[in-house]
């Protein structure tokens, strides 16, 4: 059991160790979080649609033929630019859609439940690989270890200096400021309704307590309570390898997060447990299970005596 080391509050100290639960070990399918992302994401969308009457409220009648025109309706009146102008069609000036929105639209979609613990198992096991954590932009080139445990004492703070002075001090303040470099105003009219900023993901905090208020107010910091997890907090985007700081009984309730919490789940085994398949292939159990191919002559086959030579080396050889 490899151990994992846990530093104080103050980030610097190392004042115990934890043994890594297994679940670190899961192998990772990024096809499965992608697509389990895409569907979880859309549960929380808010059904929209258009007005009935939209491009619908106007007095209109088609002329008819004999004309040498289509046959659209067209604006009645004279006098303006308006009158005889086409109206009603999805091609027209003012007209309505073609294909109208709906509120009964199917917004929601389902997703197997343990499939959803199956790729937030994998978010979990993802924040311990550097590879991921590194590739998706965080800066951990100087992180004393990964997964990065802090004590329950952090829970004493209360200044938010000393929360951040902590984070620092474990290696994150590249991190932290590559967040805060981040923010740019949003293109388009989403900065007129609510989303004036964009701002890269940072760092979560997970955690057991009921609050860790000194670092909710840090930009480029989350929290989590570890009861909670989910896969939009664990792979934003739908990306593996989101930089995670657990505290020390967050990281302890994982070993029985996922298995005894969970009713009707199980940890996924490996299918492969050695990279090296060669030596099990010509392993000699393996290769009297073979079927030996049929080289030696037989009655309506000729073959000279080098021939036959040659096919008992390669029967041999097998």
């Amino acid at each position: 059991m490899v151990s994992v080391n846990v530093y104080d509050k103050e980030g610097i100290e190392v004042v115990s160790t934890v043994s890594k639960p297994d679940l670190f070990d899961v192998e990772l399918r990024s096809d499965l979080v992608r697509r389990t992302y895409d569907n979880v994401r859309q549960n929380s969308r808010q059904p929209y649609a258009v007005s009935p009457l939209a491009g619908k409220q106007h007095s209109a009648e088609s002329w008819g033929t004999g004309r040498a025109m289509a046959r659209v309706p067209r604006v009645k009146a004279s006098g303006t630019r308006r009158a005889g102008q086409a109206a009603f069609a999805n091609f027209a000036r003012k007209g309505r859609m073609a294909h109208p929105t709906k509120t009964h639209r199917r917004w929601h979609k389902k997703t197997p439940l343990n499939l959803r613990r199956l790729v937030t198992l994998m978010g979990v096991a993802a924040s311990g690989n550097v590879g991921l954590v590194e590739g998706r932009g965080h800066r951990v080139g100087n992180v004393k270890s990964l997964p990065l445990v802090v004590s329950d004492s952090v829970a004493e703070i209360k200044k938010t200096k000393e929360a951040e002075k902590m984070i620092k001090n474990l290696n994150l303040g590249d991190e932290l400021d590559r967040v805060k470099k981040s923010k740019t105003i949003t293109c388009g009219k989403g900065k007129f309704r609510g989303r004036r900023y964009n701002m890269r993901t940072g760092m979560l905090i997970v955690h057991s307590e009921k609050t860790l208020s000194a670092f909710a107010s840090i930009k480029g910091v989350e929290l989590a309570n570890v009861e909670q997890l989910n896969l939009l907090r664990l792979c934003p985007g739908g990306q593996l390898g989101r930089l995670i700081v657990w505290t020390e009984s967050a990281f302890k309730r994982l070993e029985t997060l996922f298995t005894e919490s969970k009713k009707g789940f199980e940890l996924p085994n490996k299918m492969v447990t050695e990279e090296n398949l060669q030596e099990y292939f010509y392993a000699p159990e393996v290769q009297a299970l073979l079927k030996v191919p049929r080289l030696l002559p037989h009655d309506t086959c000729h073959k000279s005596e080098d021939d036959k030579k040659l096919m008992h080396e390669m029967i041999a050889m097998w």
